[in-house]
């Protein structure tokens, strides 16, 4: 019998400087948690599908990779994402803690190539404020996300923020599901929008706003002109996300620069409140995913704000981090 040792489509190994190289930006990043108060957590790599799938976090249904253990624990998956970790950390073996900020580093997986890079495992790093519900939280983790891009060698960070709400809000009664039409926005094409709407039941005005959306015609001027013929949570929506944007520039003006983008969509859909995204120059796609995910918190049995951000290492050095 010829044993097989084909490449597995989208996993590979890392050796030699490359190798020295995530240890070393993973040390920094850590490092500058560690300086902000939060505490290092190393979950598992394998779960049960039930607690990376629960309540908000069903979106990552199809991320996993499952299997029967021989061990004799039934059937596990390998993580997509640690946050749904985090979340069962907290609602369990921390659920005494009012307030929780804990970071992470390591690997996941995914059971899909990425579509721009085609590779399935990640080097994901993160953290997460879990208790605090206000607009400080959020500033202070995206001051963190801005800080995080700097200590790693990019310049001038930008983060991009937006609010699932305007999203959920005037997706309300589609009937396309929430994961297709993040699909359809992320491509930016109001032709592929268009379509979408000519067999739907949204109303006009809603259809209208989301091909602002994919047009890029969305940013704040946009938002004031729309908050109240739009009303209802995606008024409550804008609201949140103008005074979040206010908030930021005025604690952090000269660390950052802030873009508001209401059609910004997360690579997590279980996020349920504000979101962002971090990019820097000469990095080409986003280097941080993040934002607020309450709802998942309530899916494992507490009721409990969080947000957060993470980003994945083998990208940010593909993109050039530590060659400051």
């Amino acid at each position: 019998m010829t044993m097989d040792t084909r490449p597995i489509i989208g996993v590979t190994e890392a050796f030699g400087e490359r190798a020295k190289a995530l240890r070393r930006l993973q040390r920094r990043l850590l490092d500058l948690f560690a300086e902000a108060g939060f505490e290092e957590v190393i979950p598992p790599l394998v779960e049960r599908p039930a607690t990376l799938n629960s309540g908000a976090g069903m979106y990552l249904g199809d991320e996993m990779i499952v299997f029967s253990d021989p061990a004799g624990a039934g059937v596990l998956a390998i993580r997509p994402d640690m946050t749904p970790q985090i979340a069962r950390i907290a609602a369990t073996r921390l659920m005494h803690e009012k307030v929780l900020r804990l970071c992470y580093s390591g690997m996941v997986m995914t059971a899909r190539p990425d579509s721009g890079t085609g590779a399935r495992q990640q080097w994901q790093t993160g953290l997460e404020l879990m208790g605090e519900a206000g607009v400080d939280a959020d500033v202070e983790v995206i001051h963190l996300a801005a800080m995080a891009m700097r200590v790693a060698g990019f310049a001038r960070p930008v983060i991009q923020i937006g609010h699932m709400g305007l999203i959920r809000g005037l997706l309300a009664g589609s009937s396309l599901p929430l994961d297709a039409w993040a699909r359809l926005l992320a491509r930016r094409s109001p032709e592929d929008i268009g379509r979408q709407l000519a067999g739907d039941r949204l109303p006009d005005a809603h259809g209208k706003a989301l091909l602002a959306m994919a047009s890029g015609e969305c940013g704040e001027d946009w938002l004031r002109d729309s908050a109240r013929s739009l009303g209802g949570e995606v008024a409550v929506a804008i609201d949140a996300l103008l005074h979040l944007a206010e908030a930021v520039r005025a604690r952090l003006h000269e660390e950052l620069e802030i873009r508001v983008d209401a059609g910004l969509v997360p690579h997590f859909l279980y996020h349920s409140g504000i979101v962002f995204s971090g990019y820097a120059a000469g990095a080409p796609r986003a280097l941080i995913d993040g934002g607020r995910y309450d709802d998942m918190m309530k899916a494992h049995g507490r009721d409990m704000p969080a947000t957060g951000f993470s980003c994945d290492l083998w990208r940010w050095l593909d993109a050039g981090a530590l060659q400051e």
